[in-house]
């Protein structure tokens, strides 16, 4: 497999020009990146075979969804007429998706273009690695298979559906809805400010990250998680006991969902609140066990309760 190749782009640029009547604000951008001669403009349709997708897309939706067809299609939607500097731009490189914003190039003026870009994979394409980085705008991605996926929003929402292997989704600003199907061996969600959501079904290790938002955590099976929240509230969900879970939220209730003959061995802390549980724990301190408490959980709240209920699914 070859690497990607390394994306090189200037720093976005604010210019503000003050007259005496008022403020008209331009933005123009530098926007380099490696071989960009080597680019196509436009939409495109791509019959060879492509393994690794690399998108990076400065402003407006992304939409990947996989489909019946037996070829990529790459379309761009936007408020203007582009010309060619302006749509996006794209390259095969072997097996090798590159999807750019628009040339590469300096000084461009990307004023109210208001695009969007819709990306159609074949349904049955396993690929290796997904690649999306969004600077503003919001991306969804469903119906594919993959051994890597790594989102990344700096302003926007992510919604993904897929099976793959390793998964990591990242936003700035914004919210994370995640399902994922078949087995993985590493999910990542991280958000600064924005609720999250994440339905797994089989994972080897779950870490979650939020710094202000909810967060809700739902597994059929997760081996391992690791999951903290700054500020806000926690529900997680759990069909099988966990083997090992460290929950830590500084603000807010968090609320566990166990099965009622779980095997567990918990340590439960809130500074500033209560526990609470439905399960037949015997209680030593902190400590809390039910079953043969084969299974360890540390749970720890600085301002809000824990509590624990029998899972009803």
């Amino acid at each position: 497999m070859r690497k990607f190749g390394k994306l090189i782009y200037g720093v976005v640029t604010m210019a503000l020009t003050l007259c005496l009547s008022g403020c008209n604000f331009g933005l123009q951008t530098n926007y380099i990146y490696k071989d960009g001669e080597k680019y196509t403009a436009g939409d495109r349709q791509i019959t060879e075979k492509i393994e690794t997708i690399d998108i990076d897309y400065l402003s407006g939706d992304v939409t990947l969804t996989g489909t019946d067809s037996d070829v990529v299609t790459v379309k761009e939607t936007s408020a203007k007429d582009l010309d060619e500097k302006r749509k996006v731009h794209t390259w095969v490189d072997g097996t090798t998706l590159y999807v750019r914003y628009c040339a590469s190039a300096k000084g461009l003026d990307l004023n109210n273009l208001n695009k969007k870009l819709e990306i159609q994979i074949p349904s049955d394409c396993q690929l290796e690695n997904l690649k999306v980085d969004v600077s503003s705008g919001d991306f969804t991605g469903k119906g594919f298979e993959a051994n890597g996926v790594n989102v990344y929003a700096s302003s926007g929402d992510v919604e993904v559906s897929c099976g793959a292997k390793d998964i990591e989704i990242k936003t700035s600003s914004g919210d994370i809805t995640l399902t994922q199907h078949g087995e993985s061996d590493s999910i990542k969600v991280h958000a600064s400010s924005g609720h999250v959501t994440a339905k797994v079904e089989d994972a080897k290790k779950v870490d979650s990250y939020v710094s202000s938002g909810k967060l809700l955590i739902q597994g059929h099976f997760i081996k391992e998680l690791e999951s903290k929240v700054s500020s806000g509230e926690g529900e997680y969900r759990f069909a099988v006991t966990p083997e090992k879970s460290n929950i830590n939220h500084s603000s807010g209730k968090v609320t566990i969902f166990l099965p009622g003959n779980a095997d567990l061995t918990g340590e439960f802390k809130s500074s500033s609140g209560k526990v609470l549980y439905d399960l037949a724990f015997s209680k030593s301190d902190h400590k809390y066990v039910c079953g043969s408490g084969a299974n360890d959980m540390n749970v720890y709240v600085s301002s809000g309760n824990i509590e624990i209920k029998e899972i009803n699914e």
